[in-house]
């Protein structure tokens, strides 16, 4: 029996041989070459120069200078790791917005001098209304009745007034000044008849009513009228007297009542068909500093007096510190203190030469008057 033919035994493999492929199997046909695939180009047809453009490098477009490559821009150090912060990623906050400026503070009001009024050669300083107008009124007020005389309506009643005001706030020079313009109409005789509400008290009611009669075709100035009316157990049938003389029935009396201002109100309240009837006149206040100096200025031009800039500065410095004493109040406070300095300067032997001529009087006539006449 044949022996099977023995298998080639493998060899190992050498220098040469080791990379070579292995051989085939007996009687199996070779196996066919892998492909070579060409190897890749490093160009393509885009990448010459008839397709490149100015912004590539290198030569372009034929008689272009060829530019050097940009130099490369040094590497900026690098920054640190910041620490995470959070909602970094938000944008900023607006800014604030500013606060508006506050409001200027409106000027103040230029101080006005007290208004001087003068009418039928009478000068008044006047408080808070107009008192040349207040004239008029009751010049018209006056003719208006004379026309209605005789007939039964209370329009035909003379003016009436209620002056407001602090005694001796001109109340005697405001009562000649609507007497002369009542005379003027030919509505009064022109003058001015006086009643004190103490006086009034001891005849009562009808004491009053007698008087309005008495005093019938002048001007009455009634001082007193809100306490007449306000602190008397009788006041309502005062002022049922004066409401009755005036709206019900015909009166030639042309009435000017006083009243302290701090009283208005209540005697209002207490009679107010009565002060309706009355022509309300506010006074100056003679405790300002401002209406004091005003009232001297013109005291001292009915008087002829000069005073000079060295004798106002005394004046306006001290004419505030006067204090009332007594009846010596108001107006009068302020007449005494003038003529207490016009005294003084006709002490001296060059005054007594210059009687007959305007005095001028300085300083040394008003230095320490007002504490005088204060009693201080």
């Amino acid at each position: 029996m044949d022996e099977p033919p023995a298998w080639p035994q493998p060899q190992p493999p050498d220098a040469t041989t080791a990379d070579a492929a292995p051989p085939p199997f007996p009687g199996l046909p070779p196996a066919p070459p892998e492909p070579v695939w060409p190897a890749e180009p490093q160009e393509t047809q885009l990448d010459t120069d008839a397709f490149k453009t100015q912004l590539d490098p290198g030569p372009a477009w034929p008689g272009a200078d060829t530019a050097p490559p940009p130099a490369a821009a040094p590497e900026a150090p690098a920054e640190p790791e910041r620490e995470a912060v959070p909602h970094a990623d938000l944008p900023p906050p607006p800014a604030p917005v500013p606060e508006p400026p506050p409001p200027l503070r409106p000027a103040p009001a230029p101080e006005r001098s007290p208004q001087i009024a003068e009418a039928y050669g009478i000068r008044f300083l006047c408080g808070a209304d107009d008192i040349e107008r207040v004239v008029t009124e009751v010049r018209r007020r006056g003719k208006w009745a004379r026309r209605l005389r005789g007939q039964e309506v209370s329009s035909a009643s003379a003016p009436a007034l209620l002056l407001i005001g602090t005694p001796s706030s001109g109340q005697r020079r405001l009562a000649r000044m609507a007497a002369a313009a009542l005379a003027e109409v030919e509505a009064s005789s022109g003058q001015v008849r006086s009643a004190h509400a103490e006086d009034l008290r001891e005849h009562g009611p009808d004491g009053l009513r007698a008087a309005l009669e008495e005093h019938a075709g002048h001007v009455l100035l009634l001082d007193g009228l809100d306490g007449l009316i306000l602190d008397e157990a009788q006041g309502p049938a005062y002022a049922s007297v004066l409401f009755r003389a005036r709206l019900e029935g015909v009166n030639d009396t042309a009435l000017l009542g006083t009243c302290e201002p701090d009283r208005v109100g209540e005697l209002s309240a207490a009679s107010p068909e009565l002060v309706t009837d009355l022509r309300a006149v506010r006074l100056p206040d003679f405790s300002d500093a401002a209406a004091r100096s005003a009232l001297v200025g013109l005291l001292a031009e009915e008087r002829r007096l000069r005073l000079g800039s060295d004798a106002w500065t005394v004046v306006n410095r001290e004419v505030g510190t006067l204090r009332p004493r007594g009846r010596l109040t108001g107006a009068r406070l302020v007449e005494a203190y003038l003529d207490r300095a016009a005294a003084r300067h006709l002490g001296s032997a060059e005054a007594t030469q210059a009687i007959g001529s305007a005095l001028s009087l300085t300083a040394a006539d008003f230095e320490g008057l007002a504490a005088e006449l204060s009693g201080r």
